[in-house]
């Protein structure tokens, strides 16, 4: 028994099947949450590229290649890495970003079959760019990027090429869409635990994992998404109206939170509050507008652009960054950002050219979320007052060739699946509870390998242990839990291999004192 009250035991369900379930007790002034500080980017570099390479031999490819690359921990102005050249995409959005850029370059290199490895005598590589006559703007961003990372060495090819051949290899065609990822902010929680003694470390927030949630250059494998706030300052917002658990420095709650219960603040000290001053995801045009993906739900499936206006100058923000701009609306909106539009006229035209020279922003909450210190977003709800919840959150899983909000492979009104799961909830005393089911991908399952659980499941399960109010965390191969050091649970990641287990890099963590 360890001082968090940590159980494992084996919980057999009315078909015969069996789970292995952990469970910890945890005061609740001992739980606090963090982002993980990414080590090495070669190691997680190789562990994307390798989970990737399997999922493209899964899908049937015969020799698949995977290309990543690791963006910058603390992102800079792409005007500062790479001076003098054009920011422009071919929609005419003008990036900010670096990490942005550089994607945007190497996504388009790719496609076009204009980005080439080279092997030379002595065994080194380099990446060169195969830039057809007349493209002088691409040949010099081409240039200026892949120079930049190969200093960094944040560029990588998985597998390599055939040592010994010397022959380029050219990168066309390339799947772009499946087998190139920008690499973002994540870590293993065992590089934590080992520098940091902790009665328990668990995964929490729901982040940018599958094909669909990286369809932007602002997006990054890894990122995650959805509310934290750590010591009273919102680091990252509620992108989504999804659950949360929230601690005002004396109790923590679960409750729904969205981007119209917090105001934005722009550099000059605007203030603008989501929901009134700045309308979120309006039906028609409006002075100020704030959009999600969430934004067309109702009609069927995720917003894509904004609207089409000419009149209007857009930013994407990703977090606390400005990650771009555009005048004409048809911006393309992020999984795991928004988009701020206004209309000329609504704010002042230097109050505007201070937005992008400064490209950073914050946020405040309203009531009655003004009072919170700690956070965590992720959901759905699982329980209300000990009944189970029927909270209408955003969530819209990818289907029929339509690319959904992430997660995109989960829907909660329909999650009967037996799946790995973590969740956290709330008993009548004010502790907390924190529930670990181990399962395993349904292709890679052996006989030892625990089943999961249904959502009705994992209800049924924390109702047992006197839970009033759960709310669900990122689950199936992020469900980890470090219990003194070292590793409780089973993940449930195989990778196509049974038997063997991995586990998975994550961006954030609840840490129990």
């Amino acid at each position: 028994m360890s001082t968090i009250g940590y159980r494992q035991e084996r919980q057999i369900f009315a078909d015969g099947a069996w789970s292995m379930v952990h469970t910890a007790t945890i005061s609740a002034d001992r739980l606090k949450f963090e982002d993980l500080h990414p080590m090495s980017s070669y190691v997680r570099q190789q562990d994307i590229a390798r989970m990737q390479f399997a999922r493209a031999s899964a899908r049937g490819e015969a020799s698949p290649h995977i290309v990543t690359w690791t963006a910058m921990q603390t992102d800079r102005r792409a005007s500062q890495v790479f001076p003098d050249l054009s920011y422009a995409t071919r929609d005419h959005e003008q990036i900010i970003s670096a990490n942005s850029f550089i994607t945007y370059v190497l996504r388009h290199m790719l496609t076009e079959g204009w980005l080439q490895l080279h092997e030379y005598i002595g065994d080194t590589y380099e990446w060169q760019a195969a830039i057809p006559p007349g493209q002088d703007e691409w040949s010099a961003r081409a240039k200026a990027v892949l120079r930049w990372l190969e200093d960094e060495i944040q560029l990588d090819l998985y597998p390599n090429i055939e040592r010994g051949t010397y022959q380029p290899r050219i990168f066309h065609p390339f799947d772009v869409r499946h087998n190139f990822a920008r690499i973002g902010r994540c870590d293993f929680v065992r590089h934590f635990v080992q520098n940091h003694a902790r009665a328990a470390v668990f995964n929490t927030s729901h982040f940018l994992h599958e094909h669909d949630d990286l369809i932007s250059h602002h997006s990054g494998y890894g990122d995650a998404i959805g509310l934290m706030v750590a010591e009273g300052t919102i680091l990252r917002p509620p992108v989504y109206r999804r659950g949360a658990l929230l601690y005002d420095g004396e109790r923590w709650r679960i409750d729904t939170i969205g981007l119209d219960d917090t105001s934005l603040v722009l550099p000059g000290e605007i203030e603008l509050r989501i929901g009134a001053e700045a309308e979120l995801n309006p039906a028609g045009p409006q002075p100020i507008a704030i959009y999600t993906r969430a934004g067309s739900l109702r009609r069927g499936s995720p917003l894509q652009r904004t609207p089409s206006a000419t009149d209007r100058s857009e930013f994407v923000i990703v977090n606390r960054q400005m990650v771009s701009w555009k005048r004409g609306g048809e911006l393309p909106i992020p999984q795991n950002g928004f988009v701020l539009s206004v209309r000329d006229g609504a704010l002042s035209k230097r109050a505007v050219e201070e937005i992008v020279a400064d490209a950073w922003v914050e946020y405040s909450f309203a009531a009655p979320f003004s009072n919170i210190q700690s956070a965590i977003q992720a959901g759905p709800i699982l329980l209300r007052n000990g009944q189970p919840a029927d909270s209408q959150e955003e969530f819209h899983a990818s289907r029929d060739g339509s690319i959904g909000i992430t997660p995109v492979r989960m829907n909660p009104a329909g999650d009967d699946i037996r799946k790995a799961r973590t969740a956290v909830a709330i008993k009548a005393n004010g502790e907390l509870v924190l529930l670990v089911v181990d399962g395993c991908e349904p292709a890679s399952r052996a006989s030892l390998d625990s089943a999961g659980a249904s959502l009705d499941e994992t209800r049924h399960l924390l109702v047992k242990m006197g839970a009033l109010d759960a709310l669900n965390l990122s689950g199936e191969g992020s469900s980890h839990l470090f219990v003194e050091g070292g590793l409780a649970n089973t993940p449930s990641d195989r990778r196509g291999q049974p038997g063997v287990i991995y586990e998975r890099m994550l961006p954030s963590i609840g840490i129990v004192s």
